[in-house]
Parts: C-alpha cells; sequence; structure tokens
C-alpha cells in the first residue's frame, strides 16, 4: 500500500448512476431500469488504493467502466483532477469543467493518457493476431508518438519492469501464461504514463501462487509510479492486502467505507461482517464464525424498498412489541416473504408429512412447514405464536391471500419501511445502517460523580 499524498481528491464519484432501460413490446416501450449503479460517491487521493469490494452482480464492474466512461453513465458526475487541473468553478449551466462524463471528444481523448484500466480476463484483453509488443505499443501511437524505434525502447523497458524480458516483444500472446498476459496488461496500462489506474478483479482468473506474485508487482509499480488505484475486487483477502481504504458495494449502493484497517477490524454494516467472516483462516484450529445469509436475493431490476440489505440481513431489526431469538426473527421474515410471492407448497408438505408419519394430518404438515424455513415448534412470544398458527391455518385452507394479509400485518421490520443514510464513525468511516442511526440517536449516559 503506498503513503497518500496530497489533499485534493484526483477523482471525485458524486452520485453516479447506471441504469439498464428494459423495454417492451414492438415499439420497445420502456417499462422499468436495472438499477445497476444507484448513487454512489467516493473520493480517490494522489497515491491511494482504493478497494472496491461485494459479490458479483453487485455493480462494481460497471461503476468502473462508468467512471471510465467507457460505458455512459445515467447520471452523477465523475471529476477528475488530471495533471493538477483542478477547477473549482462550475459553468454556467450548472456543470463542472472536470466533469468526465460531460467531456468532448477531445477532452475524453486526453482523459485516456491519464486514466487507464486493467481487465478481468487477461486472455480476451489482446488481439491474437498482433504481437505483444504492438499490442502494448499501440496506446503510445494512438496518442501521437510517430518514433516506431522510441516506442519499441518504452516498451521492452516496460516489459522488463513487469518481469518478463525484452525479447518478448515479437512473442504472441498464445505464448504466455494467464500470469504473464496480465504482467503485459498491466505493462499496457502503463505504456501512457497515467495517473489512475482501474483495476476491474485483475487477479481472480490467476492461480493463487501466481495471484501473490501479480499483487506484489501491482504494489512495487504503483509506489514507483505513485498511482492512484480503484481496485475492484470480490475478495476481502486481496482488498485488504493492496488497498488503503475500502468500500463496499450491495445492490449498486455503497454501505460502508473507510479506512481498510479500521473496515476490516470494526465493521459497522452487517454485510460487511458477513463479507468479512467467509474469509478463510489459516489455522484449523482457529474457530470462524461464518454468517450464512439467508432470505431473498433481490434483484436490480427491483430493489426492495427500506434498506436494499434487509431480505438477506441477518440483524434485521425487529419492531416495537417483537422480541424473539435474532435467527428466528429472520427466518420468520424469509417465511412471510415466500407467502407473499406465493412459494409455499402446501402440497408438497403434505406428501413429506404423509410418507414420514403415514396419516399426514394438518399437525404433521405444519410441522413440516416449520422444519422447511427453520421455524421452531413455539416462539418465546405467545402473539407471534399465534399469528404463526393461524397463517399456517390459512394456507392450509388453501387461502394464501388471508396468510399473507396476517403474516405482513404482524410482521414488518423498520429496515424496510426507512431508507438508511450514511452514518458518520469518525476518521472518514461512514456506513448506512440503521442500527448505527439507532445508535447514534439513542441517549448517551451521564458520567457519574463518583
Amino acid at each position: 500500500m503506498t503513503e497518500r499524498v496530497g489533499d485534493e481528491p484526483l477523482l471525485s464519484v458524486r452520485d453516479l448512476e447506471k441504469h439498464y432501460p428494459i423495454t417492451q413490446g414492438y415499439l420497445s416501450r420502456e417499462v422499468g431500469a436495472a438499477r445497476a449503479v444507484d448513487g454512489i460517491s467516493f473520493d480517490l487521493r494522489p497515491g491511494e488504493t482504493l478497494g472496491l469490494v461485494g459479490e458479483s452482480g453487485c455493480g462494481k464492474s460497471t461503476a468502473a467502466t462508468s467512471i471510465i466512461n467507457l460505458e455512459t453513465p445515467t447520471g452523477g458526475e465523475v471529476l477528475f483532477n488530471g495533471g493538477g487541473r483542478w477547477n473549482r468553478q462550475r459553468n454556467e449551466d450548472g456543470s463542472h469543467p472536470n466533469d468526465v462524463t460531460a467531456f468532448a471528444d477531445d477532452e475524453l481523448f486526453a482523459f485516456r493518457r491519464d486514466a487507464q484500466m486493467i481487465f478481468q480476463d487477461p486472455s480476451s484483453s489482446f488481439d491474437p493476431r498482433m504481437s505483444i509488443g504492438s499490442s502494448v505499443a499501440e496506446p503510445l501511437q494512438v496518442h501521437g508518438m510517430t518514433d516506431q524505434g522510441r516506442r519499441r525502447a518504452i516498451v521492452e523497458d516496460l516489459l522488463e519492469q513487469v518481469g518478463l524480458a525484452a525479447k518478448d516483444y515479437d512473442r504472441y500472446p498464445h505464448e504466455f501464461s494467464g500470469g504473464q498476459k496480465q504482467r503485459i496488461a498491466l505493462a499496457r496500462a502503463l505504456v501512457l504514463n497515467p495517473e489512475l489506474i482501474v483495476a476491474d478483479e485483475p487477479v481472480s482468473a490467476l492461480d493463487v501462487s501466481i495471484r501473490a506474485e501479480i499483487l506484489s508487482l501491482i504494489s512495487d509499480l504503483q509506489d514507483e509510479y505513485g498511482l492512484s488505484m480503484l481496485f475492484i475486487s470480490h475478495d476481502m483477502s486481496v482488498i485488504r492486502e493492496v488497498c488503503d481504504r475500502v468500500a463496499v458495494m450491495y445492490l449498486g449502493e455503497i454501505v460502508e467505507i473507510g479506512d481498510a484497517e479500521e473496515v476490516f477490524t470494526d465493521p459497522q454494516h452487517p454485510y460487511t461482517e458477513a463479507l468479512l467472516s467467509a474469509i478463510p483462516t489459516a489455522d484449523p484450529r482457529a474457530e470462524q464464525a461464518n454468517i450464512e445469509l439467508r432470505g431473498t436475493v433481490p434483484t436490480p431490476t427491483n430493489p426492495p424498498s427500506g434498506c436494499r440489505f434487509h431480505t438477506r440481513c441477518h440483524r434485521v431489526i425487529q419492531p416495537d412489541g417483537i422480541d424473539i431469538d435474532q435467527e428466528n426473527w429472520r427466518s420468520l421474515l424469509n417465511f412471510r416473504d415466500e407467502v407473499l410471492a406465493g412459494q409455499v407448497d402446501v402440497e408438497s408438505a403434505r406428501e413429506i408429512a404423509s410418507t414420514a408419519a403415514g396419516e399426514g394430518d394438518d399437525a404433521d404438515i405444519k410441522s413440516e412447514l416449520r422444519t422447511e424455513f427453520d421455524l421452531p415448534e413455539s416462539f418465546a412470544d405467545a402473539s407471534v405464536d399465534e399469528t404463526l398458527a393461524d397463517a399456517l391455518d390459512s394456507l392450509l385452507d388453501g387461502d394464501d391471500e388471508t396468510a399473507a394479509e396476517q403474516l405482513s400485518t404482524a410482521f414488518t421490520t423498520p429496515c424496510e419501511q426507512s431508507e438508511p443514510v450514511m452514518t458518520d464513525h469518525g476518521d472518514g468511516h461512514q456506513s448506512q445502517c440503521l442500527l448505527n442511526e439507532s445508535a447514534q440517536s439513542a441517549p448517551q449516559p451521564t458520567p457519574s460523580d463518583d
């Protein structure tokens, strides 16, 4: 990891959005949108590495291509201070002269010199008909370097810096391993001497041993060239190794951001806790609390109301008047959601109960449904037991609509009713969770006189 230098951010992302329209019919009428990136904001300072982490499908790669303007954002700003050209004054129309999303063609062309991207799959990053030297040298030619001998000298030097040989210039991509191709991709990203590199899962396709070598190389090159880097990964252990700060992304939103060590040692969002619990430990004797995320996985085409993580959260808030075991509360909400979606198969439960018990009466069917949805035979709260029993009776009577109404009326969580805002935990550490809002708004204890 590099030392942070400079106070002004090199890159400022503000409320960035990328929505993909969903169309229908012969006239391609827009009926909705997939909100791949839905209003993310962060700063990246000179010499800093910011990790953007989350599950597959959370919008990380779309954020990367939108920031670098390979895809046109739907909304928001990407302010880039290339070459220290920071302009604090906005244009008369309210736009910012440093906003990449509004750059004209000539400005975008200049931006390409200062910002480069490394892609996940090194094999698909190169034209198989071009030598790797020609591929690495191509950006130099595009940006006006006509001296072929000079281009070759620069590329040969870069190949040696990334751990290859100058004579590899004339070899073709199929002659290299995956790790070597990623080294070549690094050389190509560096050939224009950029200020910013966006690395999208640069080591996920590599073996573990090769991965360590590439990460070490990236760190060395970053120190040597003073690069700023946006490092995208789904692997928290990789993020911890190479990043100064980390932003955790879920379903198009950043839910936690802060200093890497602070986030790893004191996570403030339940989703971050779950990601950290999945990091394997090298000590087989060490206890590891693996957090299982149970519940409905939402889609960016129809994100849930309130907190987007509430459909899977292991710490989802219970409403006033209900106080049961948290794991049972999660199971109860999962059951409610399945009933609302019409996904509870009573006939299947009836068949299983009949096979197991012979009779398969109502009590056996209810017991089978409780087992299927991890619901206990009884709850400590009598009112919860009563409501669940009534809903199960309605299901067995074939009245799914009444069961859904009974469950949705009695079992709600503030997490689906209120959209959380970013809460500041100090030193730039922020998270977006109602639990933290509640903790900050709670009255603080008065110091005693003792």
